[in-house]
């Protein structure tokens, strides 16, 4: 398993990477509350892909929030976010 932050991770089995996303489980009546839950957003062939997927979840959270930005602050976000995965992933 790759932590990619606090919220992602990517697994991998012999057929396919995946991404997955990290919860908690916030429900005090829950008998499960407190406990931390692993939900696959994604399977993919390549590193390249799970990066991809993990882009694209991370822009939708942002776009979708509910402060307004604007198109200049959204693509200072996706730079700053093709760099942090380029200093985590494929930083040798």
């Amino acid at each position: 398993m790759i932590k990619i932050d606090n919220e992602y991770n990517i697994n991998a089995n012999e057929n396919c990477y995946t991404l997955e996303r990290v919860s908690v489980i916030s429900d005090k009546e829950s008998k499960n509350y407190g406990q931390e839950v692993k939900t696959i957003e994604g399977y993919y062939t390549t590193l390249e892909g799970v990066a991809n997927g993990y882009t694209k979840q991370k822009i939708r959270k942002y776009v979708s929030k509910e402060d307004e930005n604007t198109l200049k602050e959204l693509l200072d976000y996706i730079k700053d976010l093709e760099k942090y995965l380029k200093d985590k992933l494929w930083k040798v």
